[in-house]
């Protein structure tokens, strides 16, 4: 196991990238990553950072952030712990000063060293999930460029150079071509009221739209704080725009009689990330708190999902569904999964429909508990 630190320097909107061309044998050969490095024997991240700051840019740190810790796991390289940081402030050996909010007051350039490990650019932050770059990075930089988030724990695991597992404070996170798939957090309350608030997203799902700030912040604790249930977040954005998730997991016997429900809220549930197991170094695999059912018991889920209608009629919803879908086949192995849709909500249809779900049974007086009101309810499944 190594420790590393992985820092982005700002300047204006602009970060320092370093393009990795030069060094042999090099993980991240062609693939463009902020500055950083190993520790040294003795070492604190602080003290690693600024050094590694300086050999590779030569600047001058005065100003940081300690944003989180990437457990990085790899069936080709050693496991690492990598340290991230953000730098808002700084100098050159000249003395030439810069914050992130402004250029330097003098109107010098600032001079960078060359590196011996490739290209030092001043990129824009719209562009860095747009050139190469590890696919896990698109879940990091969401949480420290755009928005200041309190610290985190994320863990990424590749196999082969393609991610296969994420999660963050041990909780599910999935990438797409567009989209993170990221838990919800207590700072997200705002987007959450300005996309909840539409009265065209609630009551079409079956609850009030949201009245205040206070309102998103209690329903991202009280309901949307689970395992298995996801904020949409577009790709180089930190802003959510829409929930996916699973919900209401049972299990049931194969006649689909009900056995048990479990409680998704609860951390010991068996449906948690960990179920996926632990990917060694070297590939192994190693199955963890994954119970097998007896034979002739399986265990089911429902879909639930709305986005922001600015963003109606571009596929992300249906590109959410199907990440969703996957992790629910392949890591929680689901069986089947039901979703619902009232009569007279086509969007929500057309959504289940291209995920593949075909109608089960129609129920015409479904009590909408929220809105105390009874609806014609169409109920849909997928088997996996």
């Amino acid at each position: 196991m190594i420790e590393t630190t992985l820092v982005y320097i700002f300047k204006d909107d602009c970060v320092l990238m370093l393009h990795r061309t030069r060094k042999k044998n090099d993980i991240n050969h062609d693939k463009w990553i902020g500055v950083g490095g190993k520790f040294e024997w003795g070492e604190s991240p602080e003290e690693c950072m600024r050094r590694e700051v300086y050999e590779e840019t030569g600047l001058l740190i005065d100003a940081y952030r300690y944003c989180g810790i990437v457990t990085f796991v790899s069936d080709e390289n050693d496991m690492e712990y990598m340290h991230l940081f953000t730098v808002t402030g700084f100098h050159d050996a000249q003395g030439h000063r810069v914050c992130a909010s402004k250029s330097d007051a003098g109107g010098a350039q600032i001079l960078l060293k060359d590196c011996d490990e490739g290209v030092l650019e001043w990129l824009p932050k719209s562009e860095l999930t747009q050139i190469p770059h590890w696919t896990g990075d698109r879940l990091f930089l969401s949480m420290i460029l755009h928005r200041i988030y309190p610290f985190f724990s994320m863990k990424l695991v590749y196999r082969k150079g393609e991610l296969v597992h994420a999660s963050m404070q041990e909780h599910n996170c999935l990438v797409t071509d567009r989209l993170c798939l990221r838990p919800w957090l207590t700072e997200d309350a705002a987007d959450l009221y300005e996309a909840a608030g539409n009265p065209k997203i609630g009551p079409a799902a079956g609850w009030f739209p949201h009245t205040d700030i206070a309102e998103s912040r209690r329903v991202i604790r009280d309901v949307l704080h689970r395992p298995e249930m996801y904020a949409i977040v577009l790709r180089g954005s930190a802003k959510p725009v829409g929930a996916v998730g699973l919900q209401n997991f049972r299990i049931v016997c194969d006649d689909g009689e009900l056995v048990s429900y479990f409680d998704e809220r609860q951390s010991e549930n068996p449906l948690c990330c960990t179920r996926r197991g632990h990917v060694f170094s070297d590939g192994r695999e190693e199955e963890r708190e994954m119970e097998m059912l007896p034979e002739g018991l399986h265990t089911e889920a429902e879909l639930g999902y709305w986005l922001a209608e600015p963003l109606w009629g571009r596929g992300l919803m249906s590109e959410a569904v199907q990440a969703v879908l996957a992790h629910g086949r392949d890591d929680l192995h689901l069986k089947r999964v039901w979703a619902d849709y009232y009569e007279g909500n086509e969007a929500s249809k057309n959504v289940i429909r291209r995920a593949g779900f075909s109608l089960s049974h129609v129920d015409r007086h479904r009590v909408v508990e929220l809105l105390g009101e009874e609806r014609t309810t169409y109920v849909n499944v997928l088997d996996l």
